[in-house]
């Protein structure tokens, strides 16, 4: 059952790394349209603004796939000194800080987006956008990330072969 929701989850960092790939094609397009509006004289409000939630947007939802790709910078430079249960103890113990991290930032993103729901703020751009339409997808990209946290702990903790490839010989799922 475990490999099923691991490889379920996997789907959804890699179609969460694709969306934001995509919205930053989308974040260039808005840019684009604005340079090219402006020497036309043309006006759109509030373009700068919405190419502003599609970067924040963009940047949470890639932070699932980054983490479970290995893409971001981590502890290995201490980790790597240690080795056998050492080892994986720090890893663990690492992991477990950073999803604590993670779920806590998590929580307010997404008690900010409600917050802002519920006494009806806007932003100050020309087009006064309900706030809670861009905080609550960064909420959402912060709440995967600490998914993908908490499944890189899950797997650090009870199938620490498939994560450590040093020590089972095979290819891993993810590096801690």
């Amino acid at each position: 059952m475990w490999r099923t929701v691991s490889n379920g989850l996997e789907r959804i960092y890699t179609w969460s790394g694709y969306g934001a790939g995509a919205l930053l094609v989308f974040m260039c397009a808005l840019i684009f349209y604005s340079v090219q509006a402006r020497l036309f004289g043309l006006y759109l409000g509030g373009v700068n603004d919405l190419a502003g939630y599609v970067m924040a947007t963009s940047t949470f939802m890639a932070l699932s796939y980054t983490f479970r790709s290995n893409g971001h910078i981590r502890v290995g430079l201490v980790i790597q000194r240690f080795t056998g249960t050492t080892r994986r103890g720090f890893e663990v113990l690492c992991l477990a800080i950073m999803a604590a991290v993670i779920w806590f930032f998590a929580f307010y993103m997404g008690r900010l987006a409600y917050f802002s729901f519920i006494y009806g703020e806007r932003s100050e751009g020309a087009d006064a956008t309900p706030l809670w339409i861009p905080q609550t997808p960064v909420a959402l990209g912060s709440l995967l990330f600490a998914i993908a946290v908490t499944h890189s702990l899950i797997q650090a903790v009870f199938d620490y072969d498939a994560i450590n490839p040093e020590t089972s010989g095979g290819e891993g799922v993810n590096e801690v």
